[in-house]
């Protein structure tokens, strides 16, 4: 009886180790109800804000203390940042990394934490709300100039304009995990209208298909060691828009099938490894929903009626067009005329590069398009750059401004969901806006290409534009 004893007792330690040995070091089990130290650490962070010991800031207001193409910043000052975690690595998908943004739904700003943790769905679970002191951490980009903004540890040791990791014994001192977890609501967006500014939240596209010639296909290709990127495409009324779905190599579902019905996509917007181009990056497979219908779309030929077309071939000079108006609001540049080697024609160009000027804003303004007398409308254009380097470039429509300069900032201007070129893009290459409907708009309609800069280097960017119709049935 007694040896059967010491049987049992070995047996129960041998097991014992053996379990320890499968866990990493630390408690990262999906905490349901924190453990007291960890709740009274946490209570001291939302004292101290309380108390104005600690700041806390926005994630928007703290990606703004980073410039693009310049060193990481330490964060010296006494700040804490709140966010909600979306993006999961229970599948493999991501590594050592996840990404949170500033409210459950319909955020405005995400950002990326890079984390020398595997596995980190079990301590920052999707929703989980988490605080995270940022003093001695650095703000600037993993990758350099892959434009993901990412909280890290330390500057790398290889590249000074790189950073690294938050290592796991940095976590206690500046991590603090709230008991409450939220309910993730994907923002709905447009697939024509993802940007910049959508980089590190969670979305939702309606909507989408993947093309027919990836039938047959699965998430991942056999012959990528890293990351694949498959298109995928959303029906409008008239064409597509398109962008890339981005998978790893080490995701559990990768290979399965592409689904080639219709449906929709929720997944974290980000950049491919070297922030060429946005990508959408899956939590999960499940998060793929294409059981319905393929969505259809009509072409060109249906809508044979041009309301506007400009191609800038006359142009010269500064733009100077019969009933449109380039106008300087801020600044000194203005849209001037500029002949493209590659695609052998002339189109608009805009920068504020060498300007000296502290801000630039600069509209180029179409003469007034009557929408009452057709049906449907639609507008497209192309755009290229020659490094858009913080610069932006948007493409609004009003139904009543005056028609004249002065009367440029009263009127009423609605952003379209228009693609535009990105920073990344290859400077040889011209992007399609993709058709953007204009019915649900009446009346006499202008439509304004704003472009937003100044003379500083990292913010001087140019954008060529070109092609510009209106088509309509």
């Amino acid at each position: 009886m007694e040896i059967n004893k010491i049987i049992l007792c070995l047996v129960a330690l041998v097991t014992s180790l053996l379990f320890k040995a499968c866990i990493e070091d630390g408690d990262y089990t999906v905490p349901q109800g924190l453990g007291g130290e960890e709740n009274l650490k946490l209570k001291g962070i939302l004292d101290s804000i309380q108390n104005n010991q600690l700041e806390l800031k926005s994630i928007k207001d703290l990606k703004g203390l980073y410039i693009l193409g310049k060193p990481p910043v330490k964060i010296v000052s006494n700040i804490v940042v709140k966010g909600y975690v979306i993006s999961s690595d229970a599948k493999g998908n991501y590594f050592r990394e996840f990404f949170m943004q500033d409210a459950p739904e319909n955020p405005t700003a995400g950002i990326r934490i890079a984390i020398n943790l595997t596995n980190s769905y079990n301590k920052f679970n999707v929703g989980r709300v988490l605080y995270i002191r940022l003093k001695d951490l650095y703000l600037g980009e993993v990758n350099s100039g892959d434009g993901v903004l990412t909280i890290g540890g330390k500057v790398s040791a290889t590249d000074a304009m790189e950073i690294e990791s938050v290592a796991l014994n940095q976590m206690n001192n500046h991590f603090f995990r709230s008991e409450e977890t939220a309910v993730i609501v994907p923002k709905e967006v447009s697939l024509a209208g993802i940007n910049a500014s959508d980089i590190g939240t969670f979305i939702c596209v309606k909507e989408l298909v993947f093309p027919l010639g990836l039938e047959g296909k699965s998430f991942v290709d056999p012959k990528e060691d890293f990351d694949t990127q498959r298109k995928i495409q959303s029906c409008q009324t008239l064409g597509y828009a398109d962008l890339l779905l981005e998978t790893s190599s080490f995701a559990s579902f990768g290979n399965k099938a592409l689904p080639m019905g219709g449906g929709i996509i929720n997944a974290v917007v980000s950049k491919d490894y070297n922030g060429h181009f946005l990508v959408l990056v899956l939590n999960t497979s499940d998060d793929v929903k294409m059981t319905n219908e393929r969505c259809t779309t009509r072409s060109e030929s249906d809508f044979p009626l041009t309301l506007l077309a400009e191609y800038f071939e006359t142009a010269s000079g500064e733009i100077s067009i019969t009933d449109w108006i380039n106008y300087r609001e801020a600044g000194t540049k203005s849209w001037r005329s500029y002949s493209d080697t590659y695609s052998q024609s002339k189109a608009a160009r805009m920068g504020s590069k060498n300007s000296g000027d502290a801000y630039t804003s600069t509209w180029l303004l179409t003469k007034g398009v009557d929408l009452e007398s057709t049906a449907e409308e639609f507008l497209s254009f192309e755009t290229s750059n020659s490094f858009a380097n913080g610069s932006t470039l948007k493409v609004l429509i009003s139904t009543d401004w005056e028609g004249t300069a002065a009367a440029v900032s009263s009127a009423t201007w609605h952003v379209l969901p228009a693609k535009i070129v990105s920073n990344g893009e290859g400077y040889k290459n011209w992007v399609h806006s993709t058709f953007i409907n204009l019915s649900d708009y009446a009346g006499t309609a202008f439509i304004a290409f704003k472009y937003t800069g100044s003379g500083n280097v990292y913010f001087d960017g140019t954008y060529e534009l070109d092609n510009i119709t209106i088509i309509a049935k």
